[in-house]
């Protein structure tokens, strides 16, 4: 047994000092114990070991919910003018074009060196949106989900848990075939797709299923995967809501928008996370509070790509827990992610205090939240708070560090959400294992 001795602990009573972190060897909490009580200094089992960590400050490991690790390599590549108007459907352009260069080497080397830069953020779990599965004229690789394996093992090499959500992909659009830049993402039946989920869960991955958008695939795919969602338990996440045109296809197509179209296919449910939302109406969020789904929040993505601002107060009033995520990876830091979130929804609102009201007793404490808790559960992974026999998912605070001078234990939180970045983040934990060091 592993006893972690930090200055300070966050659990659910708040920020607690002088606790022992116990580190079982299943890779979970095995307990937390004062290392004072009543003037008695704990006495530690035969053959524990304590690790002193002076000046520091723990927290439960932030999930990034909705990555696609390839856009990592667009970086600063994408902002040069274009022809005509520079929106979302310009930029897919360029995300094209670097998805025609992977393959399974490229992705590995890629997708490793990000995942090494997301756990020095204090991320220390992501859920990977992927989709380039196959060659690039469409024929699948031998074995069919090599791509998706090339992930895996970056995942297994930079220490961080992964959850893959396979994504499925039919067409381009509402009654339109797949474009040439997009055939190494569609499979050719949903069966075909179900299969590869299959082989990836018997090979022991953590698997949740991502039919990628209404637009993408269709309402019998829909139909299918959600069923097996729900028969499964696996986690089910889809982009909605993101871009206007996107609703205007769904409704010139079906009828209605595309959250209306997800509870039409019983998509919608516990198991359920949108990423977006963007443009969601009030029937749609009552659709998404009914059926207990989940949104992820992708913002500096969402700014990146002018795709609006979501309506926060909606989520909150409709009881929506809400997650983040990196999305295209322009930007690595759960610090400035949820920051933008809260300050993106100031700007929507022209008031202060939108999402950081939910909790009175200390503002960063709903976006702590948002980043750990809500994401975790979101990804179906047992970790988010600091508890015994949850996963020993940590993220170790430098309370010296210069961007948290003057902070107190009352406003530690507010601290680091509103003064700070991730270079605050001096060691991380994954399950018990420490794979992070600054």
């Amino acid at each position: 047994m592993r006893y972690l001795w930090p200055d300070y602990v966050y659990t659910s009573r708040g920020w607690q000092r002088d606790l022992l972190v116990a580190l079982g060897e299943d890779g979970r909490l095995a307990g937390l114990q004062p290392r004072f009580a009543d003037g008695v200094t704990f006495t530690l089992p035969e053959g524990a070991v304590l690790e002193p960590l002076p000046g520091k400050a723990l927290l439960p490991g932030f999930v990034n919910v909705h990555s696609h690790v390839f856009q990592r390599a667009l970086r600063g590549q994408a902002q040069r003018p274009v022809s005509g108007r520079d929106t979302f459907w310009s930029w897919r352009q360029a995300m094209y074009a670097e998805a025609q260069r992977l393959d399974p080497e490229r992705l590995y080397t890629l997708a490793r060196a990000t995942y090494r830069e997301m756990l020095a953020a204090g991320y220390t779990t992501v859920g990977e949106f992927h989709y380039v599965h196959h060659q690039p004229d469409g024929q699948p690789y031998s074995p069919p989900n090599l791509m998706a394996e090339a992930l895996l093992q970056a995942a297994r090499e930079a220490g961080i848990r992964l959850v893959i959500l396979l994504a499925a992909y039919a067409r381009n659009d509402f009654g339109q075939p797949a474009l040439k830049e997009q055939r190494r993402f569609c499979d050719s039946s949903v069966a075909a797709y179900l299969e590869r989920v299959e082989a990836l869960r018997s090979q022991g991955a953590s698997v949740g299923l991502a039919p990628h958008s209404v637009r993408a695939v269709p309402e019998d795919w829909l139909r299918a995967i959600a069923a097996y969602s729900r028969q499964e338990r696996l986690p089910l996440h889809i982009h909605a809501d993101e871009q206007l045109a996107e609703i205007e296809s769904c409704l010139a197509a079906c009828g209605c928008r595309p959250l209306e179209l997800l509870a039409r296919c019983e998509v919608l449910g516990p198991l359920t996370t949108v990423v977006h939302a963007t443009h969601a109406n009030q029937q749609e969020l009552a659709l998404l509070a009914s059926s207990q789904a989940s949104v992820c929040l992708c913002p500096t993505t969402e700014g990146d790509l002018g795709d609006g601002i979501p309506p926060y107060r909606d989520f909150l009033a409709q009881g929506i827990p809400l997650a983040i995520g990196s999305d295209s990876n322009t930007r690595l830091d759960p610090f400035e992610e949820l920051r933008w979130a809260e300050y993106t929804a100031r700007l929507r609102y022209g008031e202060r205090r939108v999402l950081v009201a939910e909790s009175e007793a200390s503002p960063g404490a709903y976006l702590l939240a948002c980043g750990c808790e809500h994401g975790a559960a979101a990804l179906g992974v047992e970790s988010g708070r600091l508890e015994p026999g949850r996963l020993a998912d940590l993220v170790a605070i430098d309370l010296e560090h210069p961007m948290l001078q003057g902070w107190t234990v009352e406003s530690l939180l507010d601290s680091l959400f509103f003064g700070a970045s991730a270079e605050v983040v001096s060691a991380v934990w994954v399950g018990g294992r420490q794979v992070y060091c600054r």
